[in-house]
């Protein structure tokens, strides 16, 4: 057994088994069974796998080599091929060179398998060999050269030598093992690492965990990840306690407290990665992340602890007690700060410079640009859908569906096609879109531009998985685009272009969800009823697209003030109209808001008319009320006729004009005929924001008098 690879705990099992290898020797095609690899021995559809450096035609020749290890790699030479990948034909040569040597001098101690040393241990015995031949220690670059090759095949090997279930291996690899679970459109993702947890109680019961977790489809890879992550901050938390086993502690208040020193624990912890943030402690964000990950891990062991207990012969998962289930109370857990929704939304402005710059993506280094054409696609279809862009890096190949002739007539700039994208958030929730034939002859150039790439790099497939590849070690076409490529591509456009907003402040574009609040915003700007965006967002409740739903407060304002300002005797407003806006908004009071205008009686002011409105100097309205002035004013004289015609049933008289509710009818009258007439000439503003103001009962008289002054 060998000492396993950095990082991995004891009981990494990756020792060499002859039977083993002798089936995996006889699953590799009679071509590919050779100890030499070049252009000229490899069959077809294997010799683009291999990769030369520029000048360079030998090929690998693993002839020095002992049978064992010479099977071994050519098995590994075999694998990366089939894999997608390249193998490096240099520095392959490389570390066959340097495992020759060390071979040789080991003697009859030289190990028989490439598993018989860890990556480790080789790596010192290469700088050994080296300054014994030469007196001097190889350099950096060589050593990197050689870890990353011998890393590279240690990995498979050690993966295919383990016979354990493939839940209790150490390291999860879903590219070196097709057991472990994965959602169809799920890519692959770095290994998770288990090893790293030196705990055998907790490393264990987190695998069956998340084992659990991928085969039933409640966890995702990505989760995880995740997982993993938050189990090795709490292993290293836990190894200078006195931690018994999976109970954490025996009485309640005991495991409460242990949990308060570990919250304790993760705020004063630094940021140990490289970077601007080195040394600075850890976001509120990430200091949640890890705590969810540890409760919600004890809550499903708490849940299923007689299976954990019988699956994993640990009968310390039976002593989980309720104070497991939940480890943090309301308020513990640091909330994300959430930015202002308005603050998500790209203004239009800034959103035609983004979009005007969008080619020096696609342009050519030596043209100033970036060099990467997929990544101009995806941001135009960022910008013109609103999808997430884990959406579009995730495209299929072909994933344009027709629509009917009748949704988009003949002779139309309408939508032609549905997009179909893979909804990987919200299962069940709708996964199509309408799209127009702009974004159809995107797709087709990216369709065109992936056919080049697979032939440029001699892949064996013709129609790969996705849309948008992965540029690297992606001969099968299986591998998506990197969004995070993706992001540090728009950072380095955003700094070039220096997108400002109509504030003045950065437009941060690589934020690429900014694109989907954007969208949605401008949709429900524009009218679109709400169940029809929430349809187009992907989601399942109202609930999820009202996050969007908010107008943008200088839009609203705009709308507010295109039109000027009238009061019941059809005068224009003297108050600033943005006066008028800000009481309005800063009051936020409903009775104050009328069915056909506003009233500006003070907040603490009560009002004594009743529903006389239209008599009264406190009202206000403008243009955007006139279908409700004009349905007022029909009703008002149907209700005179209806009155007028009972009273002369009931008396044999007409109702005269000097009848005190009469003549209150024919005020109204009067007063919504002359704003009636003064908003239909006075809509839109056109910039001069002029507001109007109503001057009471006496002025209402003047102005009845003398209607054409009034006007």
């Amino acid at each position: 057994m060998s000492s396993g690879p950095p990082g991995t705990g004891p009981d990494w099992d990756a020792s060499y088994q002859p039977r083993l290898l002798q089936d995996l020797w006889e699953a590799i095609p009679p071509g590919m069974r050779r100890a030499c690899f070049s252009a000229d021995t490899v069959p077809g559809q294997y010799r683009g796998g291999l990769a030369h450096q520029r000048g360079r035609t030998a090929g690998i020749d693993l002839s020095p080599l002992p049978a064992a290890i010479r099977q071994e790699l050519a098995w590994c030479i075999f694998r990366i091929i089939t894999q997608g990948g390249k193998v490096d034909v240099t520095h392959m040569r490389a570390l066959v060179r340097r495992l020759g040597e060390v071979i040789s001098d080991l003697g009859a101690a030289a190990p028989a398998s490439l598993t018989g040393l860890a990556p480790l241990d080789w790596q010192q015995q290469f700088a050994l060999a080296v300054r014994r031949r030469t007196g001097a220690l190889p350099g950096p670059g060589s050593l990197s050269d050689l870890r990353q090759q011998l890393g590279r095949c240690w990995r498979l090997l050690a993966a295919a030598y383990d016979t354990r279930p493939w839940w209790q291996r150490e390291v999860w690899n879903p590219a070196a093992d097709p057991r472990i679970p994965q959602r169809p459109h799920e890519p692959r993702r770095h290994a998770a690492n288990f090893g790293q947890i030196t705990a055998g109680w907790l490393r264990l019961g987190l695998q069956w965990h998340c084992k659990v977790g991928l085969e039933t489809g409640t966890l995702a890879w990505g989760t995880v990840e995740l997982r993993v992550a938050a189990a090795t901050v709490f292993d290293a938390f836990l190894a200078g306690r006195a931690v018994p086993g999976p109970w954490l502690a025996d009485e309640p208040a005991q495991v409460r407290a242990l949990m308060l020193d570990y919250l304790g624990h993760l705020r004063g912890m630094r940021i140990q990665r490289p970077g601007k943030r080195h040394g600075q402690p850890l976001s509120d964000s990430r200091v949640a992340a890890l705590m969810t990950g540890i409760e919600q891990f004890y809550a499903f062991m708490h849940d299923h602890r007689d299976t954990a207990a019988a699956a994993l012969a640990e009968p310390g998962w039976l002593r989980l007690d309720p104070q497991h289930a939940v480890f943090f109370r309301r308020g513990e857990k640091p909330r994300k700060r959430r930015r202002g929704h308005d603050r998500d939304v790209i203004d239009d402005d800034a959103l035609t410079q983004i979009m005007a710059g969008a080619g020096l993506l696609g342009a050519a280094a030596a043209e100033g640009g970036l060099g990467d054409e997929q990544a101009m696609r995806i941001l135009m279809l960022l910008a013109r859908t609103g999808r997430r862009v884990s959406e579009i890096c995730l495209l299929d190949r072909d994933p344009l569906l027709p629509v009917s002739p009748a949704a988009s007539p003949a002779g139309t700039s309408g939508f032609t096609a549905r997009l179909r994208y893979q909804q990987t958030k919200i299962e069940g929730a709708p996964d199509t879109i309408l799209v127009d034939e702009e974004i159809v002859a995107i797709i087709c150039a990216q369709q065109q531009w992936a056919d080049r790439f697979l032939a440029a790099i001699q892949s064996p497939v013709t129609s790969p998985k996705y849309l948008f590849l992965a540029a690297r070690n992606n001969r099968n076409g299986d591998r998506p685009y990197s969004p995070g490529r993706l992001r540090v591509l728009l950072a380095q456009l955003a700094r070039r272009l220096d997108v400002r907003d109509a504030a003045g402040a950065v437009v941060d574009f690589n934020r690429t969800h900014r694109f989907r609040h954007t969208k949605a915003t401008s949709l429900l700007n524009a009218g679109v009823p709400l169940h029809v965006v929430q349809r187009y967002l992907g989601h399942l409740s109202p609930e999820m697209t009202m996050i969007y739903a908010k107008t943008l407060a200088s839009t609203h304002e705009a709308e507010f003030l295109r039109y000027r300002k009238l009061t019941a005797d059809a005068r224009e407003l003297d108050t600033d109209p943005r006066d008028l806006y800000d009481m309005l908004q800063l009051d936020k009071r409903t009775d104050r808001i009328l069915p056909n205008g506003w009233c500006l009686l003070p907040p603490r002011q009560l009002c004594s008319k009743g529903n006389a409105c239209l008599t009264c100097d406190k009202f206000a309205t403008d243009a955007t009320f006139l279908p409700e002035l004009t349905a007022q004013l029909a009703r008002t004289g149907q209700l005179i006729t209806q009155r007028r015609e009972a009273f002369r049933a009931r008396t044999g008289q007409d109702l005269g004009e000097d009848n005190v509710w009469l003549a209150g009818r024919r005020q109204e009258q009067d007063a919504l005929g002359q704003i009636i007439v003064k908003l239909e000439h006075a809509r839109p503003a056109d910039g001069t924001m002029q507001a109007l103001r109503g001057a009471g009962a006496s002025a209402r008289t003047d102005a009845i008098a003398r209607p054409d002054d009034a006007r």
